[in-house]
């Protein structure tokens, strides 16, 4: 976005043509927010980038017809054009017995073609530099102005408004659309409706981001919002922030640097901040995931070496278990048995002594625990599911919430019945059974 000269500055220091652009964008990024969202959780995200493809031919097609670049009437082609575009795409897919994504590549192709085609005719009339049709390609963000700030705020706040007051019936289809179906919601004209917001969307984005990468500003904000949390009412809010936040920060570098346009850099802002949720948001972020992946597999290895030390100290009458045993009845191998021996020592499980290796009483809890997981996880699959002993999944800890409390019961009779059943079998503190 070129601001260059000395233009005048508002209230707030900034200058007045970055000022409009600022509002503009923020206005724009709060409607792609919202939209989008209902666009990512209808699974329409790929419609997007059909309809702004589908918008350029009815702005070259306004221009042809009125001779006038006027906002409001390229934006009304551009609107027409993208309509026509998605009732194109609902045809071919139910009629033609072609899948949706197939019809929206075929959309996409043949209007952006013939947009193409359309603004060549345009530029070789002659009125091509008049027509500024060039700047809806990548935007024209530098040439918004306040009639132009006026459509985008009033269309964005009836979008917005429109999204809440329908608010019951977005969340119903969004989630459970057969079951809206069934209870005789509309569902077929809530789609509708909510492919209208998608291309007015899409229309009031054109001026600030083009018709590129207009698709990426209604699907990266929600997408980064998705990441923080499971409910439509955040995910809402989030990705309209996260949208504003786009348009006002590609504004503010495009104006301190000519040589950045803010279209593209609202779209890298959009970018990073998918990126930063993506490394860094709780549950689904790569930070979170990784490490409750690493905690569940040190737990997962602690109650074996528990399970496996427990077993070996029973087989013994009592008397602690050592390295070597240990490392036979897993396949372990020493370096990494001996890191995880020295592990749990430091967390208080066991007791690591000259004559073997013995559970704490925390170490016992937990062992008991494991092994008596194991066994009725055993038992119910030898004596209910009739799988072999060597089939069984040893690492299987959650069955109480598998297994009804009878059938527990049943089981724990039956492993009680051949003392197989761990409830007390050793005491630490006892010298030579397992403590000092």
């Amino acid at each position: 976005m070129a601001t260059t000269g000395r233009a005048p500055k508002n209230v707030i220091g900034l200058e007045y043509n970055t000022a409009v652009v600022l509002a503009g964008t923020a206005a724009l990024g709060l409607a792609a927010g919202s939209t989008g969202s209902l666009a990512l959780l209808r699974r329409r995200a790929l419609l997007a980038d059909a309809l702004s493809h589908a918008t350029l031919p009815g702005i070259c097609l306004a221009f042809l017809v009125t001779g006038t670049r006027h906002f409001p009437v390229l934006l009304l082609g551009a609107f027409a054009t993208g309509v026509l575009g998605v009732l194109v795409v609902g045809a071919i897919s139910r009629r033609g017995r072609i899948r949706e994504d197939a019809a929206i590549g075929i959309v996409l192709g043949c209007f952006f073609g013939a947009g193409i085609a359309l603004s060549g005719v345009i530029q070789r009339s002659g009125n091509g530099a008049q027509a500024g049709l060039d700047g809806f390609l990548l935007g024209r963000t530098a040439q918004m102005s306040i009639s132009d700030d006026i459509w985008i705020g009033t269309v964005a706040l009836g979008t917005v408004a429109l999204v809440l007051a329908l608010w019951k019936e977005w969340k119903l289809i969004c989630f459970d659309p057969d079951f809206a179906g069934v209870e005789g919601w509309p569902v077929r004209r809530l789609d509708l409706l909510l492919m209208v917001l998608i291309t007015v969307t899409v229309v009031i984005a054109l001026p600030a981001v083009g018709v590129v990468l207009t698709a990426a500003l209604l699907i990266i904000p929600p997408t980064a919002a998705r990441l923080w949390t499971d409910r439509l009412g955040p995910m809402l809010v989030l990705a309209s922030v996260f949208g504003m936040l786009s348009g006002a920060v590609g504004t503010a570098v495009s104006a301190r640097s000519s040589d950045f346009p803010a279209g593209p850099v609202i779209v890298l802002s959009a970018s990073t901040i998918f990126v930063l949720s993506f490394l860094v948001a709780p549950r689904r972020g790569i930070i979170a995931r990784t490490t409750i992946r690493v905690r569940r597999r040190r737990r997962r290895e602690r109650r074996r070496l528990l399970g496996a030390i427990y077993e070996g100290v029973e087989e013994n009458g009592g008397r602690p278990v050592g390295e070597a045993e240990l490392a036979r009845r897993r396949a372990w191998r020493p370096g990494l048995l001996r890191s995880r021996l020295e592990h749990a020592r430091r967390r208080g499980l066991i007791d690591w002594r000259s004559d073997g290796i013995a559970l704490t009483p925390e170490g016992l809890v937990l062992a008991t625990r494991t092994v008596r997981a194991e066994r009725l996880w055993q038992e119910y699959l030898r004596t209910e599911a009739r799988i072999d002993r060597d089939l069984i999944d040893l690492d299987a800890e959650e069955i109480g919430a598998i297994l009804s409390p009878e059938q527990m019961q049943a089981l724990e009779n039956s492993l009680r019945a051949r003392g197989r059943l761990p409830e007390s079998p050793i005491r630490p503190g006892e010298p030579g059974r397992g403590g000092s």
